[in-house]
């Protein structure tokens, strides 16, 4: 039977989640997607230029789910409490399952990658009140990439998985942007404890960042 192209890119995808949540990024080859979701090597390219432009897809995929997740319930958020309910959700959902902990680990050691934002300019301009301008942007998103990294990195060596301890690395990483945009401190333990609670409600919903099956 024909696949269009939307059907074609979206095998392309469920292979490659399915291949990188067995076997991880690294020991996952473009080869091996092709062959399990049955397209050419040139069709491959077609959609994503290099097995990078695939990854970089799958985050700002699962980041839409979790924006879409919190939309769907109403919540009447100003800009950044909807940023930070997102950003717990995301975290809570995805230090919920090793293989996909594992997965993660192996692409924070990718310099090249910027999995954190769809539009930092956005949210640079919701966090600042407006205030930024285009030095401030290129600090906030090197710094902020760099921080990220760091305490991500730290936090999966550490073991921990329970919720407070994502709610601590959290509260660390938005201590950091609120000193760089002058937010007020309780404010953002106001919108944290909100967030976290939000999250831990919604700990077993079905957002995910890969999804376990077969690719046969």
């Amino acid at each position: 039977m024909y696949k269009t192209g939307i059907e074609t890119k979206q095998q392309i995808i469920q292979c490659a989640k399915a291949l990188f949540y067995e076997n991880g990024y690294k020991n996952t080859s473009v080869s091996q997607i092709c062959q399990a979701s049955d397209t050419k090597l040139g069709t491959f390219t077609y959609y994503f230029p290099k097995k990078n432009d695939l990854l970089n897809y799958l985050y700002a995929e699962y980041m839409q789910k979790c924006i879409d997740f919190i939309d769907r319930r109403h919540l009447n958020l100003s800009s950044p409490e909807h940023h930070i309910y997102t950003v717990m959700f995301y975290y809570m959902r995805l230090y919920s399952d090793e293989a996909i902990v594992r997965f993660h680990q192996e692409v924070l050691s990718i310099g090249s990658m910027n999995m954190w934002f769809q539009n930092p300019r956005t949210l640079i301009f919701d966090f600042s009140g407006a205030k930024s301008d285009e030095a401030l942007y290129s600090l906030f998103v090197n710094a902020d990439n760099a921080v990220r990294r760091e305490l991500n990195l730290n936090f999966i060596q550490s073991g921990r998985r329970d919720p407070e301890s994502i709610r601590a690395l959290m509260k660390d990483i938005y201590t950091i942007n609120a000193k760089l945009f002058d937010i007020d401190l309780d404010e953002l333990e106001v919108w944290l404890n909100h967030a976290f609670r939000f999250a831990k409600r919604n700990l077993k919903e079905p957002v995910s960042l890969l999804e376990p099956g077969s690719t046969d």
